[in-house]
Parts: C-alpha cells; structure tokens; sequence
C-alpha cells in the first residue's frame, strides 16, 4: 500500500473513487494490484479501498457489488424533558444521574466546542476527541490517514487562548451537530431555560467531510444538500468505538443521519457494524426513522400472478436535475420493467440477468433513463432493480412492473429522501409504511419515532414501521417537535425532526448506563438489554394496539422504567 501522505491525498481527490468491502475481493477487484491501493481498517472486516477514477469508471452493479458503492446520508434534522421523564431522574436525590463515566459520541456536522453547554463548571471541556474529517493542517488519529484528531488536551489549551480556532479549528458551521449534541448532553442554561438530557456525559465528535462529488452526480444530489458518504461514517464509527476502548468507557452512538439507498432490511455496512456493535457489551446504538412518511417517496404492491402487471405511476416536477429510483422484491420472485415516457414513448421490457444494465434514451423527452438489475444481491436474497433519470421533463412517468415469476408477489419501491431531490418527485400512489431511512431498519440498535409532545400526536413526518422483514419497528418514541437546542455562538434555536428524538434517548441511554454500570456495578449490558428497560418504562396510551408501526412500544419515560423495576 502507498504511504500515509498519498493515500491522503487519493481518498480526498476527485480523481479516485471509493468502495467499501467485506472480506474477500470481489473478481473484478481481484484484478488490481493491492500494491496500489488504499485502504483504512473499519474494523470488523469492513474496509474501505480508493481506486483511480480510470480504473473504476463506468460504475455499474455488472462491476462492483451493491453494497460496495458508498451510498450518501443526510441529516434527519431536525418543556422535553419532563415529557420523556429524564429530568426526575436527574433530580431524584438517592439517584442524581447526569451522564457522569459515560461517552456520547457523535457523527455529524461537528460541534461548537466553545460553547459553555459543552464546559465543566471550571470551563474546561467535557470534550474527549474531536475527528475533523475536513481539517488536514494536523495528525489524523491512530490507524488514519485523513482529516485531523483534536484531543482533550489541546481543547482545554484553546479554551484558555486569546483565538481558540488557531489552535483548534474546528467549527460547526452547518450547526446541526451542536443541536444534537446538546440536546444530549449539553448543560443547563438557565437564562434559557435549557438543560441536555445526560449533562455531565463525555463527548466525542466525528466532523464528517462531503460526500465526493461523482457521488453527488451518481445519486443526483444537489450541491445546496449536506451530504456525507458511507466510507467516512463506518470509519467514524471505527474511531468512536476505538476511543471509549481506549478510555474504557461505555458508549452510546447518536446515529442521526438516514438514507433511503438499500434494501431496507438492514444489510447496508453502516447498518450492518452498528448491529455489530449493538451486540458488544456496553455499546449502546441509538438510531432515528427519518422524516420521510408523509412525503410520498414508498410504493408498495403485491402482484397476484404472472398476467398482473403493475404501473406505477411517479410525478416529476419542474426543473429536477434528475433522480434516482430502487425497486426491491423477494426471490424467487423475478420482476421485469418497462418504461413510458410523460408523451407516451415506451422502452422495455428488458431482460433480466444475474447482473445487467438498459440504456433507455427517451427522444422527445430528450432523457437517458439507466436501469441496472441484479437477480441476487450480495447478502440477501433479494432482487434489485436501479434506475436513474437524467434531466427529466415534468408530467407522470410510468413504470410498468412485469412479473416473471410469483410466490408472494410483493415488491417495494423507494425514491430519495427529500433532501436528495433538486425539486418535486414522489409517488402518486404512495404508500406511508416502510419509510424509516436507513440505518433504522436494523435489529439491535434502539430505533426511534418522535411525536409532538405539545399535542400528544406522532408527527407526520415521522418515518414509521415496518421494515422489509416485516419485524416491528420503530422500539420506542420521544418528542421531536419544536424543541430548543443550542447552535454556534451561544445562540438557541428551536427545530423538529428526527434527529431530535434520537439525541434525546442517546442521553437517556447515558443515565440508564451510568446507573447499571457505576452505581448497581453490573458488569455489562448490551443493546436488547437497555432496549428492553427503554420498553418496560413506555407510557402506552390505553386506545392503542402495541407494538405499532409509528409508536413503538410507547413513548419514552426513563421515571416510569425506575417505577417498573421497583415492582420486580
């Protein structure tokens, strides 16, 4: 492998392309001197590699495995704490839990660590390390190669300087990262009327870099849209994990990012090493559904038989630069597709091969339409078929879906989540279930809806249940609307979304752990366990049926779990 100085350059370069693998090579990689190529470790058998673009190009599933293309995440943005029963349990006197010996760590936008909410009462930070993908004037952690670690000792030195960014700069500027992770662990601010829910937890922050833009051009992204690749967050998760080892601490990961990529049943790397995780003792995953129920981006059908041709109808509106499209069935289910055009030009069917790609190019419409298939996705027994639309004209586009062969005959259809379209593309005949992003459709992690706590109703945006396993999801809810937090600057702000709710339980989380683990001196305890406190505590409302796929097992209150383990 090159040394560290060129494999830095290769994994920030526009010129290289990156890929994630599991194990073994695939054949087409096999054919690539490993002498040349980069890679960063992460972890699990996971690595991230970085070929020359030369070599890479064209990007097709035919060359690379699904799973291996970096897919693209955005941030689920975004009186609480009595709503969720956190604040008794910081109060109550033979308890006091703050968050006191636990790790919170962070993947997002960064953090302010300037701001008192992040500062001990003697002003020194509660910040163990900050990874600053985006930073590279200085050393980057053990085992990378990029971006710039910044540790505890070089914060508390900027904190007493005149200009603490010429020591440590590293910044939030988007400022959805300090919301977060204030909202939970940040301290009280009185003037504010604010208090995070674990205030006296240690932090850690992953700052991730952009997603690279041939991924923005592969996905359709829009250059306004944050968004962060797949390599760099499972290196993230590496670097946060490999701390609280280092520290001996006991970690919750505040995962507040999603995707609609993937096969939602949780086979995507960065799902996959947070169920890894999730299965460690004393690493504790907390996950949020997203914001894309009410947004019309799901189609479901269930085709009856071989002459039951399904269209499926998809708006597009002005000036959407393009877009992409997932079709998902079950094998031995095996679906074709044909293609109209809004002036009625008709492409397809196609043929379908183990791994296989259509050109379309639309004459009127003037739009080349690409659908790769793949019979039988790496580690799944499902059925894939891809599209991507360039510079399509508005109307209605119809996809006619084609059985070639029945069992059950579902299928499912995802478009991008909202922040990934340049303008206005959703399902005419859309479907509200099955919309938490990924990494939500997972099984260890805690996932989490959110509802609005002013009114007691589940917001509508709220990604909801289930996933394609049909396992129940999400596990719990909390409120996430029109909550204050604190930005850059020592401003507060009021937000929502589902990045709010996941905050709030990661400090939770915190509590719940400091008390096991410090003050019951329990040894261990992993995700199901804490899961399963999280549950027994819910506040369930009598008119409901639960588990269900927009509440949970009810609504979080940590105040209730203690009453529940008081009766036992």
């Amino acid at each position: 492998m090159p040394d560290a100085t060129i494999c830095k350059e290769r994994i920030l370069s526009e010129d290289y392309r990156d890929f994630i693998l599991n194990g073994t090579q695939t054949t087409y990689l096999a054919e690539i001197s490993t002498d040349n190529v980069c890679e960063q470790d992460a972890g699990f058998r996971y690595r991230c590699i970085y070929i020359p673009a030369i070599q890479a190009e064209p990007i097709t599933l035919r060359k690379f495995p699904y799973a291996s293309i970096p897919k693209c995440y955005a941030p689920t943005s975004l009186d609480t704490l009595n709503q969720t029963g956190i604040l008794p349990i910081q109060n109550y006197p033979t308890l006091q839990l703050k968050g006191n010996g636990v790790l919170i760590g962070f993947l997002d936008s960064g953090i302010d660590y300037t701001n008192p909410v992040f500062r001990n009462l003697d002003g020194t930070t509660r910040i163990l390390g900050i990874w600053d993908q985006t930073v590279q004037s200085g050393p980057p952690p053990e085992s990378f190669v990029y971006g710039t670690e910044f540790t505890q000792e070089q914060i508390n030195t900027a904190l007493t300087s005149e200009n603490p960014f010429e020591l440590v700069p590293s910044t939030d500027t988007d400022g959805h990262g300090t919301f977060v992770a204030s909202l939970a662990a940040g301290s009280g601010v009185p003037a504010q009327n604010f208090l995070g829910a674990a205030p006296e937890s240690t932090i850690a922050v992953v700052k991730l870099k952009q997603a690279k833009q041939y991924l923005r051009d592969y996905y359709f992204i829009p250059q306004t849209a944050t968004a962060y690749q797949e390599t760099d967050l499972i290196l993230g998760l590496k670097y946060l994990s490999d701390l609280a080892a280092e520290h001996n601490l006991p970690l919750v990961l505040c995962i507040s990012v999603g995707t609609s990529s993937g096969g939602h049943v949780g086979t995507l790397p960065f799902s996959s090493i947070l169920e890894i995780l999730g299965a460690h003792a004393n690493i504790i995953p907390v996950v949020g559904v997203g914001n894309e129920a009410d947004k019309r981006h799901h189609f479901q059908y269930q085709l009856q038989n071989t002459s039951d041709t399904r269209t499926v109808e998809v708006r597009v509106g002005e000036r959407v630069s393009g877009f992409t499209m997932e079709l998902w069935t079950r094998v031995p289910n095996v679906l074709s597709i044909s293609i109209v055009s809004p002036s009625g030009e008709s492409r397809g069917p196609v043929s379908i091969r183990s791994a296989g790609r259509a050109d379309f190019q639309f004459i009127f419409e003037g739009t080349p339409v690409t659908v790769d298939f793949k019979l039988l996705v790496e580690r799944t027994n499902y059925e894939l078929i891809f599209f991507r639309f360039q510079n399509p004209p508005p109307g209605i586009w119809r996809v006619n879906v084609i059985p070639l062969r029945i069992t059950d005959g579902l299928f499912h259809m995802w478009l991008p989540v909202t922040e990934f379209l340049s303008g206005e593309v959703y399902f005419l005949d859309s479907n509200p279930y099955y919309t938490m992003t990924n990494p939500a459709n997972t099984s260890l992690p805690i996932i989490v809806s959110y509802y609005n706590g002013s009114n007691n109703a589940i917001a509508l945006s709220s990604g909801r249940g289930y996933e394609r396993g049909e396992q129940a999801r999400p596990n719990i809810t909390a409120p996430g609307i029109d909550i204050s937090g604190a930005l850059p600057g020592e401003r507060f702000s009021i937000r929502s979304g589902s990045s709010l709710s996941t905050a709030v339980t990661a400090g939770a989380c915190a509590l719940l752990l400091e008390w096991i683990l410090l003050q019951l001196g329990v040894q261990s305890i992993d995700s199901y366990q804490l899961k399963s406190l999280l549950i027994l505590g819910a506040t369930r409302p009598d008119n409901m049926v639960f588990p269900n796929p927009e509440w949970g097992y009810g609504q979080l209150n940590l105040y209730n779990t203690f009453e529940e383990l008081r009766r036992y």
